[in-house]
């Protein structure tokens, strides 16, 4: 699979699709300025307004996604305010919040934020005639104040549309992007998304979507990998055009049998262990990043009977292209290889590693020993932490938390009461520091 050096050209688009955090504002004016805001007034809104209609259905909604379906006023609030101090894209939280901001815009005591680059270029954009829409985990109404009380005033004349996790769906989603396409009325291929996550990039891509990566210095998302994407500094690049864009072949039918002959014999050798009992556990390996695609092992299978038909070809939300159905974590082997530039993630039931998920909430710190030069590191005079994570059904939910709790210097993470997920940069590599880690666990199990 070749890859090939070319342009980005912005003639080649009708429309272009605006993230906001990190990408045509800085996220900490959000995270400093309007959390804050909102979060002192949710109990206040939640007494004067819970049955209004908007309000009453956020309130349902975050009680069904808290699963506590009794909860009162007040705990609500306190979900909400957790759900803050995680930063969690919940539909619900932000639509309460984008009620509170938009009054607060509408009074005058929020003004928002944008890079000094941006203004000037989405005017051009417009008066060339490129269509400009957003795409924000923020909600519409939050948007629209956003845009309409500017430093510069009014800028809501420049955008055709505004769409949020809940009109269009997740931002790691590929659907999302086909139902903002649809919706637009533009082809895929005539879009243009921008964004500083490289997940989000890819569910674009992975839509048939032009992406372009926005690593702004300072923002959360500066350092993250962009695989092959192309990256500015700042929108006015578009204007000189130097940005770099690549593409990649296709890939063959040749290509996922080989990439199934490696993970059959990956799982058996896990299986033997008796790491992947039943049908549980899934490997995968990344065949393509442009756009991403992975091999994942199909969905219900005896690991240790595993042949080289038996892996499905996903896409960079974990959704199957073409026939098969994939194990339902493939979307989180997706965004493993997003997030951390993986060729292959390797994911195992093992009992050491659920016992001490559950002892070890906190996570387990490793030092001092010499396995752990078998994870890259030079010498056994480290201290590097093994991360625990509470589970969940929803991989979207599971993700972020994966990404929230990324170690330095640890290729796994433990998913508490489940099991491990641990990558490398090909399938060998994933093997051993699987291996290296279950050790440690082991050891640890041993200790206690």
């Amino acid at each position: 699979m070749s890859v090939e050096p070319g342009r980005f050209d912005v003639d080649a688009v009708d429309a272009v699709v605006l993230d906001i955090e990190g990408t045509t504002s800085a996220t900490g004016f959000v995270v400093d300025v309007l959390y804050p805001y909102a979060r002192a007034r949710f109990g206040a809104l939640l007494a004067a307004r819970g049955a209004e209609p908007e309000v009453a259905r956020a309130v349902a909604q975050v009680r069904a996604e808290a699963g506590e379906p009794d909860a009162d006023a007040a705990r609500v609030e306190e979900i909400l305010g957790r759900w803050v101090d995680e930063d969690r894209k919940a539909t619900p939280l932000k639509t309460l919040q984008g009620i509170l901001w938009a009054e607060g815009f509408a009074r005058g005591d929020l003004v928002s934020h944008f890079y000094p680059d941006v203004i000037e270029v989405l005017r051009r954009w417009h008066a060339d005639g490129v269509r400009l829409y957003v795409y924000s985990s923020g909600s519409v109404a939050a948007q629209r104040a956003w845009f309409a009380h500017s430093p510069e005033g009014d800028l809501l004349g420049l955008v055709s549309g505004l769409y949020d996790t809940e009109n269009a769906g997740p931002k790691q989603e590929a659907d999302s992007y086909r139902k903002i396409a649809s919706s637009t009325g533009v082809a895929p291929e005539r879009l243009l998304f921008l964004s500083d996550r490289p997940g989000e990039l890819d569910a674009a891509r992975a839509a048939g979507w032009r992406a372009v990566g926005v690593r702004r210095a300072g923002e959360p998302y500066a350092d993250a990998d962009f695989g092959d994407h192309p990256v500015v500094a700042d929108l006015e690049q578009f204007m000189t055009g130097t940005t770099a864009v690549t593409s990649v072949s296709a890939v063959t039918a040749a290509d996922l049998e080989e990439a199934g002959a490696v993970l059959a014999a990956e799982a058996a050798r896990f299986a033997s262990f008796g790491w992947m009992r039943g049908t549980s556990g899934n490997l995968s390996l990344v065949l393509s990043r442009d756009p991403l695609r992975l091999a994942v092992t199909a969905s219900g299978r005896d690991k240790g009977e595993l042949t080289s038909s038996d892996v499905v070809l996903t896409d960079g939300a974990g959704a199957a292209v073409g026939p098969g159905r994939p194990s339902a974590e493939a979307a989180l082997h997706a965004r493993v290889a997003r997030l951390t530039g993986a060729g292959a993630v390797v994911h195992v039931h093992t009992v050491a590693s659920v016992v001490m998920g559950q002892r070890s909430p906190e996570g387990l710190v490793f030092e001092g020993l010499e396995m752990l030069k078998g994870l890259g590191h030079p010498t056994h005079e480290v201290s590097v932490t093994l991360p625990v994570i509470a589970n969940s059904q929803d991989m979207t939910v599971l993700g972020d938390r994966l990404e929230a709790a990324l170690a330095p210097g640890m290729p796994a993470v433990v998913v508490a009461g489940h099991g491990i997920y641990v990558w490398g940069a090909d399938a060998r590599e994933a093997r051993h520091r699987a291996e290296v880690v279950e050790w440690l666990l082991e050891l640890e199990l041993a200790r206690r």
